[in-house]
């Protein structure tokens, strides 16, 4: 019933999409979803429509414990709304109240993004504070992965200091991640993620795009754990609860680190409600940045 029940509510599956994935007829479904309703397994809010803005972010900050959220509008356009939700953390992150904050960037779309509209601002004087990588980097397309890239303009945009990271994050063995952090390079970075004051990152669905090639890491255990979704390369269950691999082998900033700064995290408007519901309940996240169309869905569901 539960399966049933979230491909046809969040997913968005047709009866007889879901019917033909688990081999069953589509009459079946119709009176697994009916028996779902009667088991009190899915319940039907309707929506009072006098429900503001304001009592959906409040409803979502006390549900999470989330010290603030922005919402953005839809614009009806996926790569406009997500372009604005980039600009909006741009603004967020970046603002005087935080001149001379030593500043972890994550990876994502979002951020690429927030890189491509950091290009159209004037160069900044230089300032204190720091900016460096979160995660090492892989080969993406997307530039949004290019860890090093986006230090690079968001460093010469806001006018703080760049720390850059030549080295991948997914390696083969946690032995050859362990040689890695005994270099130099590594060691700075990790100096800086002890000690960052702020940190940017994306929620992203699982799976997503760029798949991150993590089997080897993982085995079966992101399948059998049920993943919604990811922070960095941290993989979370829709209970907000981290799934740890066979063995450590990600250069990334550890969810210790992650939960002892300033979390501001960003969603595109592809992001899926349970996604974003097992995301906020990690612990990590301090302020998020959402379409309202989104943040509106999360506050829909009996929590």
């Amino acid at each position: 019933m539960l399966e049933v029940a979230h491909l046809y509510y969040e997913e968005n599956c047709t009866q007889k999409e879901i019917a033909d994935r688990l081999g069953v007829s589509r009459p079946l479904v119709s009176t697994i979803l009916n028996e779902a309703k009667e088991r009190g397994i899915v319940t039907v809010t309707i929506k009072d429509v006098s429900v503001t803005e304001e009592q959906i972010v409040d409803k979502l900050k006390n549900s999470f414990g989330i010290t603030s959220i922005i919402t953005v509008p839809d614009t009806g356009n996926d790569d406009i709304t997500n372009r604005r939700v980039a600009e909006t953390a741009y603004h967020f992150c970046f603002s005087k109240a935080n001149d001379g904050k030593r500043i972890g960037i994550g990876w994502g779309s979002v951020v690429g993004r927030m890189a491509d509209y950091a290009e159209s601002m004037e160069n900044s004087a230089e300032t204190r504070g720091a900016i460096f990588p979160l995660v090492g980097g892989i080969n993406a397309v997307t530039k949004g992965y290019h860890t090093n890239e986006l230090v690079r303009i968001l460093s010469l945009k806001t006018g703080r200091q760049p720390c850059f990271l030549y080295l991948p994050a997914l390696n083969e063995t946690s032995t050859e991640l362990e040689y890695l952090r005994q270099t130099g390079a590594v060691s700075a970075i990790e100096e800086e993620w002890e000690y960052m004051e702020q940190a940017m990152v994306t929620i992203s669905n699982f799976p997503s795009y760029p798949d991150l090639g993590v089997r080897s890491i993982y085995g079966n255990a992101l399948m059998e754990k049920k993943a919604v979704g990811r922070i960095l390369a941290h993989y979370f269950d829709a209970y907000g609860r981290i799934i740890s691999p066979a063995a450590d082998s990600t250069l990334q900033a550890s969810i210790r680190q992650l939960r002892q700064t300033d979390v501001t995290a960003m969603c595109s408007n592809q992001v899926k409600p349970r996604c974003l519901i097992g995301a906020l309940r990690t612990g990590i996240i301090d302020n998020l940045i959402i379409p309202y169309d989104l943040a509106e869905k999360v506050s829909d569901i009996t929590l």
